[in-house]
């Protein structure tokens, strides 16, 4: 059945102390994110996705009108299951859960870890397809739209490899007087939760103030152009290098180490900046330089921070694929890893140190002695001066 109109609950399980379950409910649709899933319930029963969320049990208390983000990994999946009327296993689906063991920034922002969720746990905004949103047909997907994917929570994710383009980061609607991209905060999984009325394909950009505020309500599932280029069959073969970085069929461990060097590799390209601009397009060059100019600015240069634009990473990632790959990696990390900007040569060699031992055995052999030789001639300058 694909809408559930009176789906009973999966188990037999008594219900938490004061959740029911809801009196209809959804299927979920292969890949869906845990937001896609609250706006298309949430558009079914007339109801606002932060009251659903309450019902839900995903929002506890009558605190701030708000959903986390942070649900995409520590997720109460039973209590949810039984208030949705899923199985515990379809509930846990619409998570990022399952990629921790193999994407290690998901894994460092687990409940429990002694760290804040890591900077390259999600992406800074809020991607999607606007083809894929438009569905596929299907009467539920003319009804509530396609689906919002939860793989577009990832940073490294910036292609749709199906349509074959960029993912959008905004509504493709200008307002004016507000800045050129907005953002909801990217610890936010819902923006602006508290509007009801809207398709789940709706831009939910607030506009107003205070309690006279309303939803943007411009369609994000109208494909046509945008301002963004289209990708070369370069970024897609990353695109696509990376995804099956994540599939079931690609060892675990394996694929941890590679998105750990590849973190590495990125930050020291931003520190040796501009020598490997000709390993990426034009467009993503020119975004990777406004990325390491912001670098740049201020008293830390946190080399491995996640650029806020799409096509910086996109670049910067792709780049990061070709550089692992060379059949001489040491040699080319060591151009590089030049003596010319100690300062930045630093900065690249605790992100090293961080994340060495997490590194794959080919990075490690190849890095960690240039680090250390950097570190000697580092000391032996400061000797001398």
């Amino acid at each position: 059945m694909t809408t559930a109109p009176s789906r009973p609950p999966a188990d037999n399980t008594p219900a938490p102390a004061g959740l029911r379950p809801l009196g209809r409910s959804l299927d979920p649709i292969a890949g869906e994110s845990l937001d896609g899933y609250l706006l298309r319930l949430s558009c079914r029963l007339r109801i606002s996705p932060v009251r659903l969320a309450r019902l839900a049990g995903c929002v506890r208390g009558a605190g701030p009108a708000v959903i986390r983000r942070r649900l995409l990994l520590d997720i109460d999946a039973q209590r949810f299951a039984r208030a949705t009327r899923l199985s515990v296993s379809e509930a846990s689906s619409l998570t990022v859960a399952s990629w921790a063991d193999r994407y290690p920034p998901l894994a460092r922002s687990r409940a429990g870890s002694p760290q804040p969720i890591d900077g390259w746990a999600f992406s800074i905004s809020h991607r999607y397809c606007p083809d894929c949103l438009a569905g596929d047909g299907s009467p539920v997907q003319q009804q509530y739209g396609g689906t919002w994917q939860k793989i577009w929570h990832l940073p490294i994710i910036f292609t749709c490899p199906r349509h074959q383009r960029f993912l959008r980061e905004d509504c493709p609607q200008p307002h004016p007087g507000s800045q050129p991209v907005w953002r909801p905060p990217a610890w936010l999984l819902i923006a602006f939760p508290s509007a009801v009325g809207l398709h789940p394909a709706q831009c939910r950009r607030p506009l107003g103030i205070g309690g006279h505020r309303s939803a943007c309500g411009i369609r994000l599932d109208e494909p046509g152009e945008d301002r963004l280029p289209r990708p070369s069959q370069r970024i897609l073969d990353a695109q696509q290098a990376l995804l099956a970085l994540l599939s079931p069929q690609h060892p675990a461990q394996d694929a941890a180490r590679t998105f750990t060097d590849l973190r590495v590799i990125s930050a020291l390209l931003c520190r040796s900046w501009p020598l490997g601009q000709d390993l990426m397009d034009p467009p993503l060059a020119a975004a990777v330089s406004g990325h390491v100019r912001q670098l740049n600015t201020g008293f830390h240069l946190a080399m491995d921070r996640q650029p806020d634009s799409l096509l910086a990473t996109a670049g910067l990632l792709t780049a990061a694929i070709a550089v692992r790959n060379t059949a001489d990696l040491q040699g080319t990390l060591a151009h590089h890893v030049q003596p010319r900007t100690g300062i930045s040569v630093q900065a690249w060699t605790r992100v090293l140190g961080r994340h060495q031992s997490a590194c794959s055995p080919a990075l490690r052999e190849a890095a960690v002695p240039l680090a250390a030789g950097f570190r000697h001639a580092h000391r032996s300058r400061e000797l001398r001066c």
